[in-house]
């Protein structure tokens, strides 16, 4: 019983991790794609408006 309860344990980090390393890539190549000046337009932004639903 204790080495299933340990082993999703596991399965969970390791689908965790996963995760963290997808949104890592993202936001570093949304990092790559940024100027770092004062333009208005940012591709950082633009790309977190997206993932943001918007309330009708």
């Amino acid at each position: 019983q204790v080495k299933k309860i340990a082993q999703a344990h596991i399965d969970d980090l390791g689908q965790r991790i996963a995760a963290m390393q997808a949104m890592q890539r993202t936001l570093q190549s949304l990092v790559g794609c940024c100027k770092g000046d004062d333009r208005p337009d940012c591709p950082i932004l633009d790309d977190l408006a997206a993932a943001v639903p918007h309330k009708p």
